[in-house]
């Protein structure tokens, strides 16, 4: 019991000599704060006096107040384009295919070949055809002498009229039945319709051809068409002969100008949009049918616009605003100006409201000044 005691005691004596220490360090760090603090209220005066001296000898600096770069608004031309992808057609090119069936005997060409309009590409099986002009010839023949025996009795008032028509009228018939035969022959002999390049052969030499059956195709790259699908929202600004200019993506984005040639006259319900074609000469023959581009439409055109760098718009609680410099006596002062802003190409935005010609836009340091800042044009 003597010993509990005795430990207690000297636990206590313990904790009150550290406490004693403790209340020591914590007078001696708010005597150390004190001194600091002191010597902080010092060097803020010190610090405000510095400056008072600083204006009163540089009066230059005051008065002169934030440097900013300023722009003068100035009517300008602004146009406004819109960029819409689309495919190449060639103006002429046919899908050949035989008007009657028959076995391909000959394929007068090859894919890659030019072909001039008129030239035989394939000829069919003609030699039913043939027999047949051969008898319908020869009965021809035979018909012409008995026409011409009753013509030369007929003026002399000899024999019947009715032979005498009869005659003429074999005549007539065979020579009738020769022209069918002979078409029939033509549709056997398949020809270019138009002038151009041969660009795919599907059947081979043997294989029987018939009506609709596509035998080749047939591409003209002389002229094309550019086929694009706009939005209906822009057909009030688009008009035919409005010029177009056609970015070839394939060509390291080579540009061609051309001009609107005709507008659709019908929306497609599913899309809202219509067709707008362009045509092109290809002039370097670069041009491949169902090649893709894309087209820019100008949409907006403004002789006297006012154009400010887009950056320089800014947007609070009320609306956009940019600053302009006004001179108020001999000061320049930083006005906030509540601007309504139409549409933008690149960087710069035409404004439709709230500033006027002549006025100096501040396009450098804008972010540093308020409304009614004192400033410095450099």
């Amino acid at each position: 019991m003597i010993k509990i005691k005795n430990t207690l005691l000297i636990i206590s004596i313990f904790i009150a000599l550290i406490s004693c220490d403790s209340k020591n360090e914590i007078s001696t760090l708010q005597d150390e704060l004190k001194t600091k603090k002191e010597a902080y209220t010092n060097l803020k005066l010190e610090i405000k006096d510095l400056q008072k001296q600083i204006e009163a000898l540089d009066t230059l600096e005051v008065i002169s107040g934030i440097a900013v770069n300023v722009e003068k608004v100035t009517a300008t031309h602004f146009e406004h384009f819109f960029l819409v992808n689309g495919i190449f057609e060639a103006v002429n090119y046919a899908y050949i295919s035989p008007e009657t069936s028959g076995q391909i005997t000959a394929i007068t060409v090859v894919e890659g070949e030019k072909v001039k309009k008129g030239q035989l590409l394939a000829k069919l099986n003609t030699a039913i055809i043939d027999n047949s002009i051969n008898e319908v010839e020869s009965a021809l023949s035979l018909a012409k002498v008995v026409y011409d025996k009753q013509k030369e009795l007929w003026d002399k008032n000899i024999g019947s009229e009715l032979d005498y028509l009869r005659a003429k009228n074999d005549v007539e018939r065979l020579q009738n039945q020769k022209k069918t035969l002979q078409s029939q022959l033509e549709m056997a002999h398949i020809k270019s319709p138009i002038n151009g390049i041969v660009d795919d052969i599907t059947q081979n030499q043997g294989e029987l051809a018939m009506p609709g059956q596509l035998l080749m195709q047939i591409v003209n790259l002389d002229h094309f068409y550019f086929n694009a699908e706009v939005s209906e929202s822009y057909l009030p600004y688009l008009h035919p002969a409005d010029s177009v200019k056609i970015k070839l993506t394939s060509y390291d984005n080579k540009t061609i100008d051309a001009k609107i040639h005709r507008i659709a006259n019908i929306i497609n319900p599913e899309n809202r949009s219509f067709k707008i074609q362009v045509k092109v000469a290809n002039k370097q023959k670069i041009l491949k049918p169902n090649m893709l581009a894309e087209a820019r439409f100008k949409d907006y055109e403004n002789l006297h616009a006012l154009v400010v760098p887009s950056i320089i718009i800014k947007k609070d609680f009320i609306g956009h605003y940019l600053f302009v410099a006004q001179k108020e006596k001999e000061d320049w002062i930083a006005k906030k100006k509540y601007i309504t802003y139409g549409r933008n190409k690149d960087d710069k935005t035409m404004v439709e409201k709230g500033i006027s010609a002549g006025d100096l836009v501040i396009i450098n340091g804008y972010n540093q000044v308020v409304d009614g800042s004192l400033v410095s044009i450099k």
